[in-house]
């Protein structure tokens, strides 16, 4: 893609008077085959502290594009106010969805933090799984609009097995100059 193109594309939307060139890029409603790249707990030094999920679109036209996530489970915002229990409950039934959708079962010693959630969810980073992602505007703060996920196991694609007969190299180790028994000369180099 040349850059006219990408430029056209990017700026489509974009009202350089009004818009912020910082403003994510967040994909529209719709369902996607998505891998998991982490769970994460997250502190910033504002004093927010919470989950974080990151994703990555594994097909179609948006195929790249990351979507990220964060919530917390607090019971109270930072000026104060109760958090409905219903917010937070939706937040533990995203989790539980999104590892049921990883093939992993969550235990109780799990829930005890972030920490011990984000551990919990190491051993599935790369699993695919499918998510469904509904985007509403928020007028409050347009650039972060609200967003619903659900998420739904789905086949795994097949793994590849690699031999060293199929590197560059293979395996005539001479050649490879990484190799611990490498022999180059002069006019191996590129200078």
């Amino acid at each position: 893609m040349s850059l006219r193109d990408m430029a056209t594309k990017t700026l489509q939307n974009f009202d350089a008077e009004k818009d912020s060139p910082n403003t994510p890029q967040t994909l529209p409603t719709g369902k996607y085959l998505v891998t998991l790249d982490n769970v994460e707990h997250r502190a910033t030094d504002s004093g927010w502290e919470g989950l974080s999920i990151a994703v990555t679109v594994a097909d179609g036209k948006y195929v790249g594009r990351r979507d990220f996530n964060s919530f917390n489970f607090e019971t109270t915002s930072k000026n104060g106010k109760p958090i409905p229990e219903s917010v937070i409950a939706g937040h533990i039934k995203l989790i539980a969805k999104l590892a049921n959708a990883c093939g992993i079962e969550l235990q109780d010693d799990d829930w005890e933090d972030e920490d011990s959630i984000s551990e919990a969810f190491m051993p599935v980073h790369g699993v695919q799984v499918l998510m469904d992602l509904s985007v509403k505007e928020n007028k409050k703060n347009p650039q972060y609009p609200y967003k619903n996920y659900d998420f739904e196991k789905t086949e795994q694609p097949e793994e590849v097995e690699v031999k060293d007969s199929d590197l560059p190299f293979g395996e005539d180790d001479k050649k490879d100059p990484f190799a611990d028994n490498a022999q180059s000369t002069d006019n191996d180099m590129p200078f």
